[in-house]
Order: C-alpha cells, then structure tokens, then sequence
C-alpha cells in the first residue's frame, strides 16, 4: 500500500470507529431529513392572544423543546440562543406576554405565570405538528423572565428550568417598604416610561408587589418546588440590574441548599445580558441541555 492510500485508509478508519458525531450547531448544517422550520404561533392566554413563534429543529422529531421568557420589558429576546439550540436538535419557542410588545390584555408580573402555562398547554395539544415531546420541556428565562421560569418551574410539568441574571421582585417590594430612595426611584421612573407594556406603570408595579404573598415574589423561597427537575442559574459579575451580590448569589445559594435539588450555577464576567459572552453563554446552556434535558 502507498503511503498516501494507507494514511487515507486511516482516516477512513478513525471516522468508522468514532461513530455518528453530534454536529456543531455554530459551524455545522443539520442532518438531512424534514427541514428546519419557523412556525408563527398566536397562543390563547385566558382569552386573549399573545403572539410567538416557534423554530423547528430539524428531522421528525419528536424533539426537546426550549421556551424562551424574555425579561422586562423585553429587548433582550436571546433568539441567537433560539437559533444555536434548534440547530443542536432542540425547538425553541418565543412569545410575549399579554400586554406586551402587542399582545392582548394589561401586563402584570404575576400573569407572566399564566402565560407560561398557555403556551405549555399550546405545545402539547399541538405536540406531533410542531414535532414537540412533551416529556422534554424547558423552561429558560431571562432577568424578569428568569424569575418566571423559576415560579411557573414549581408548577408545570417541564424537565428543566434555566435562570440567566433572574430577577427578585421581592427586593423591589422590600425597597418600598423600608422607604429607601437607593434603588426604588430608579425602578419607577422605568416602570413609567416602557410605554410597550400597556395597562402598566410604576403604580400597577407596586400595587401588584404589595398585595403578592411573600412566597410568591422572593425568587430565594423557590428552590424546594423544583426538585425533580435540573435547574441552571446564571449571573454576571457584572451586572447592574440584578447585581450578583444582592440578587443572584443569594438565589443560588439558598438553592444549593435544597436537598436533592439539581442544580448547576454559574457566573460569568459579564453583565446583565452576557454581551461579551454569547458564544459561551450558549454552549454552556446547551451542554446542559444535552445532558439533561434531552
């Protein structure tokens, strides 16, 4: 045998033994078979439409799915994420709440929860359309979004529950409580200007915190429910608007504490969107999603 031959017969030789290979999903195209696909989803949250949109990963499925819970007010969607997860195998599902950026009804923290659960209810009376398992749901969530994903995780039937910089409605409350003009101010005249979240305001904001049960907003109290699923957290060194030290390490600690409680936490040197981490941030997320969530 020439040289040449005999190195390509190696080569030949290496791949057979290694087997089929996950494809990379941010250098590689997915396997042939039924194409990937966008499908616009309008989700009927107690009798008002929220609008969405759902990226179909590749082949017949039924494949792992993604919902994704943008935060507050909304600009930061991750959909890069969407994208990287699907060509990875996963669907991923994006909507907006009622109130928001469209959709029908008043905004409300508390109703993010019964949106969540609309949109669960969607995918699995939808399951073999949209090529969704229902025994492989995740709920990932950021800021705002974060918190919901954690509260609606104690609730529904869903595998995994992931938290990127989740926020603690429980701490603004606290703030007008005490009456400490540090931080509360700020969150109002916010509140005040997000003129894409309709039927809300810095009044809604507080009058909805004040009237919550305690266990209900404090993002800290929620671990014991979602024992039984993977729970990721992740947080910015850097972040501004739910500040490692005052917000996420106090998450994820009480969370470690849980017994029996899955739980991975990680902290990048970033702030509160993971802007200089994208790539990272989502390869972190999706070697947990494949590990436990597919």
């Amino acid at each position: 045998m020439k040289p040449r031959e005999g190195a390509a017969a190696a080569v030949v030789l290496v791949l057979a033994l290694l087997g089929p290979v996950i494809a990379d999903p941010v250098t590689a195209d997915p396997a042939p078979g039924p194409a990937p696909a966008i499908v616009e989803l309008t989700i009927d949250s107690n009798g008002e439409r929220l609008p969405g949109h759902a990226y179909l990963a590749a082949g017949p499925g039924p494949h792992p799915t993604v919902v994704l819970l943008h935060g507050f007010p909304g600009n930061e969607r991750n959909l890069d994420l969407a994208q990287r997860f699907r060509r990875a195998g996963f669907n991923s599902v994006f909507f907006h709440y009622r109130g928001a950026w469209g959709a029908e009804g008043s905004y409300s923290i508390g109703g993010q929860q019964e949106d969540v659960a609309a949109v669960l209810r969607q995918l699995r009376a939808n399951a073999a359309d949209l090529r969704v398992d229902p025994g492989r749901l995740t709920l990932l969530g950021h800021s705002l979004g974060g918190f919901t994903a954690l509260a609606a995780g104690r609730r529904e039937a869903v595998a995994c529950v992931g938290a990127m910089a989740p926020a603690n409605p429980a701490l603004y409350r606290q703030l007008e409580a005490d009456g400490r003009v540090t931080l509360e101010p700020r969150i109002s005249a916010y509140a005040d200007s997000l003129f894409m979240l309709s039927g809300f305001d810095a009044g809604v904001m507080r009058a909805e915190l004040a009237a919550a049960p305690a266990a209900d907003v404090d993002t800290r109290v929620f671990g014991p429910g979602l024992v039984g699923k993977s729970v990721m957290l992740v947080g910015g060194e850097r972040d501004q608007a739910t500040p490692l030290e005052t917000v996420f390490r106090p998450i994820a600690e009480r969370f470690a504490a849980v017994p029996g409680l899955a739980l991975r936490s990680v902290v990048l040197d970033d702030d509160h969107s993971f802007s200089g981490s994208r790539v990272r941030l989502g390869q972190l997320l999706l070697d947990w999603l494949r590990e436990d969530c597919s």
